[in-house]
């Protein structure tokens, strides 16, 4: 028997008992909250509109990982790995002290074999803190650790962090990655044979990685037993008996997805401070597939012809999303520098703005769809623009001027532009890099600037959204952005950029224009949805654009170089048309061409224009057509062009007064004398009205008709000339007169100079000052305008 300790040395013990539990309970209680989430880096994944996964990013240490919410885990799952790895999880403190035992008595006692008996929240403290837990120090640290992490955290919480954590073989962690690589669906979608296969994988990651075909079969029979007790307490699962026979199929993270690259470069270039997450895109997977497809099929098809590049884009105007974007062809082709993206490279986009000129021109009053143009060589100063086809139509409509892309009339009404022009137009429109507006000049009609394929969307977006400017979204509205230089971001910018009935009688006009590679029968197909479309061939043929709004959608497709390299094939209605038009056949296929643009609500009104001339009609228009006008805005001219005028019946000519036995009323077409010249050259012939009768008196001729206008010089000009060369400098002076004037006669400060026929320009010495220059023509109609001349050395 053991002789009783004295009472000191028993004292101390004791104290030093107490001791010890009071600051064991005190460590408890204070100890500090550790952060059993953030530490650790997180992948992050994208998704397509309809949760379908386009791409899963490595997190910063190389390992997929992405953090899943508890409650997207499925019970399943939970249960599962707790039948398996810890089933008092809830009941224990963190800790499993008979097991413990067991496993020290096994593992350093007996020496049999090394058991962890680890709980779940041993090993979040295992894996969070990365400890070596093979040694008995490293042991005794997650033990406390275990007991730190329970005391700040709930049961859920251990466990979320646990699936967010644990090991499911080679560099994947966490079952929310597991879930997307080996079965290619989110956690929360797995089934029982597929939650218990990956509850068993974090006991041994690296011989259970299923990848391997080692692991296959010890894993299939593994879960064999794991199902035989997991029926003990869920009976009504023995429908799943056959599937746990099946062979196990799972993917490898080489099999993941890598749709839409160029789409999520730049989105993680645009939010360079996007958090590690999950995120849901405004890419639609099937329309972005469909693009892919056709862009590959018709490059294969024209690659003889010279095109081995193209881009594309869809974007719903009504939502703003890019619900399809097509950088290049194909990503990882370097020979076209592949991973360039062609949807946001700056291009030249040739005459894909001149619609917009048109809307300016409409909404500024100017012109209406069928207002007379005229196609025809003209100077602006030192610019003298040509025709794609070096040639000149003569009169034609506003419409057919813009479907046929005649460029002297766009630049001329570019020109007249007072209010806001096009290049202020862009300035709204948010375009990126553009130069001062003196740089472009009147060439900025004709694409004198860049823009890239996404900018030119948004602005034929805008005449859809009938006037009304808004951005792009590239992420759903339910998406947590963070980013700091923008932290919205979601259609920061709307505003009415032109206004609504501008926008509906411009997209009137886009819709005459012909498709291109129809047959009969998808021609009577496509009749039923209009195709609001232009084409644009830049300078050298180095872009070939088509873009247009068809259904909900505005489509652009772009053939080219990335290097800028032109080629004679590289013509819009040529080269980018055709593929433009296979994707809305495919879409309408589909049946995703739907709706109109209506002008309910809007300030139109149909009413009737005299055919050949595009103003409203006078009593002698013989044949009129309707055409949507602007009550208030539209030109209102009446036209004059159809006259009725007196003809002696004797001599055939012209008579002043109508005397009913000796004239007779005949209607004449009087037209600008530069118009009468461009019918001529179109091979056109108009009737020109007799001349007067000697009899007519010069105050009868002056009263009618109209007036000479002055085309050279112009009072918006200083003019110069050479001291050397005073004596030949010639300074040619013009006007534009009616059909039946036949002479000019130019008058400088009331003084004679000299007379011409019309059309001939007549050539004046120039001398230094200010003048005032006039112009009467054979009838005694007048005109003048003011000049300044300066000297130059």
């Amino acid at each position: 028997m053991l002789p009783p300790l004295n009472k000191k040395f028993s004292f101390i013990i004791k104290t030093a008992f107490f001791t010890t539990a009071l600051l064991a309970v005190l460590l408890y209680l204070f100890t500090p909250k550790p952060d059993i989430t953030q530490p650790n880096a997180y992948s992050t994944a994208f998704y397509d509109s309809s949760d379908k996964l386009l791409r899963l990013n490595l997190a910063a240490d190389d390992r997929y990982r992405l953090w899943t919410p508890i409650d997207k885990i499925p019970l399943s799952v939970q249960q599962a790995t707790l039948l398996y790895e810890d089933q008092d999880f809830y009941e224990h403190i963190g800790i499993d002290f008979i097991a413990l035992i067991n496993a020290f008595y096994t593992s350093y006692i007996k020496r049999s074999h090394r058991v962890g008996a680890s709980t779940i929240t041993m090993q979040v403290a295992r894996l969070h803190f990365g400890m070596n837990t093979h040694v008995i120090f490293g042991k005794v640290e997650q033990i406390l650790r275990a007991l730190q992490i329970e005391r700040h955290y709930s049961k859920n919480q251990i466990l979320e962090a646990y699936f967010n954590l644990a090991p499911y073989g080679s560099n994947i962690e966490g079952v929310g990655a597991a879930s997307l690589i080996y079965f290619k669906k989110p956690a929360i979608d797995l089934n029982l044979p597929e939650s218990l296969l990956l509850s068993l994988i974090p006991q041994n990651p690296t011989k259970r990685n299923p990848i391997k075909k080692s692991a296959k079969l010890v894993l299939l029979e593994t879960r064999k037993k794991l199902f035989t007790r997991w029926l003990e307490t869920h009976p009504d699962d023995k429908h799943w008996l056959a599937a746990m026979q099946l062979p196990i199929k799972v993917y490898a993270s080489s099999d993941l997805p890598f749709e839409a690259p160029h789409f999520i470069d730049n989105l993680q270039s645009e939010y360079p401070h996007l958090k590690p997450g999950e995120y849901k895109t405004s890419i639609d997977l099937n329309l972005q597939n469909l693009l892919q497809r056709h862009a590959r099929n018709y490059i294969n098809r024209r690659h003889r012809d010279g095109l081995s590049n193209t881009s594309a884009i869809l974007l719903n105007y009504k939502t703003m999303e890019v619900v399809a974007e097509l950088g290049s062809v194909d990503f990882f082709n370097n020979d076209i520098s592949g991973q360039v993206n062609g949807v946001r490279a700056k291009r030249s986009p040739g005459s894909t703005l001149k619609p917009f000129i048109y809307a300016l021109a409409i909404d500024e009053g100017l012109i209406h769809p069928l207002t007379l143009v005229k196609d025809a060589p003209k100077r602006f100063g030192g610019y003298t623009p040509e025709n794609y086809d070096q040639q000149f139509l003569g009169p034609i409509s506003a419409t057919e001027s813009l479907v046929l892309s005649r460029n002297v009339p766009a630049v001329n009404l570019m020109y007249r532009l007072q209010k806001v022009g096009l290049y202020d137009l862009l300035v709204a429109a948010d375009i990126k890099k553009l130069q001062l507006k003196e740089f472009y000049g009147l060439a900025l009609a004709l694409g004198g600037s860049e823009v890239t394929m996404l900018e030119l969307v948004k602005l034929y977006a805008m005449l859809a959204n009938l006037g009304v400017y808004k951005d792009e979204v590239i992420l759903k509205k339910d998406a947590t952005v963070i980013n700091e230089n923008n932290p919205n971001n979601q259609n920061n910018h709307i505003k009415q950029l032109i206004g609504p009935e501008a926008a509906y009688l411009t997209l009137q006009m886009l819709s005459e224009n012909s498709a291109v590679d129809e047959i009969s029968f998808q021609k009577e197909r496509r009749q039923s949805y209009p195709v609001y479309w232009k084409t644009g061939t830049s300078f050298a043929f180095r872009d070939a654009w088509s873009v247009g709004i068809v259904g909900p959608y505005v489509l652009a497709t772009w053939v080219g170089n990335f290097s800028g390299e032109g080629h004679p094939s590289f013509i819009g209605r040529q080269a980018a048309a055709p593929l433009f038009f296979e994707i809305i056949r495919s879409l309408d296929s589909y049946g995703l061409i739907k709706g109109n643009i209506k002008p309910g609500g809007l300030n139109i009104t149909e009413v009737d224009i005299c055919s050949t001339t595009g103003d409203l009609p006078n009593v002698h228009c013989p044949k009129t057509e309707k055409g949507l006008f602007i009550p208030g805005k539209s030109p209102i001219k009446v036209s004059d062009v159809h006259r009725e005028i007196y003809i002696d019946k004797v001599s055939g000519l012209r008579a002043c007064q109508y005397v009913e036995s000796t004239t007779t009323k005949a209607v004449y077409e009087f037209w600008p004398s530069d118009l009468v010249r461009l019918f001529k050259q179109a091979g056109i012939v108009k009737r020109q009205p007799p001349p007067y009768l000697d009899s007519c008196l010069i105050n009868d001729t002056s009263t009618r008709g109209s007036a000479p206008s002055i085309t050279s010089p112009s009072n918006l000009i200083s003019y110069t000339i050479r001291a050397s060369k005073l004596k030949q400098e010639g300074l040619p002076f013009s006007a534009i007169t009616d059909t039946d004037s036949r002479i000019l006669y130019w008058f400088v400060d009331n003084s004679f100079v000299g007379k011409v026929e019309r059309d001939t320009p007549f050539f004046w010495h120039p001398q230094v000052g200010e003048f005032d220059v006039r112009v009467v023509d054979n009838l005694g109609r007048s005109a003048s305008v003011s000049m300044r001349v300066k000297l130059v050395q």
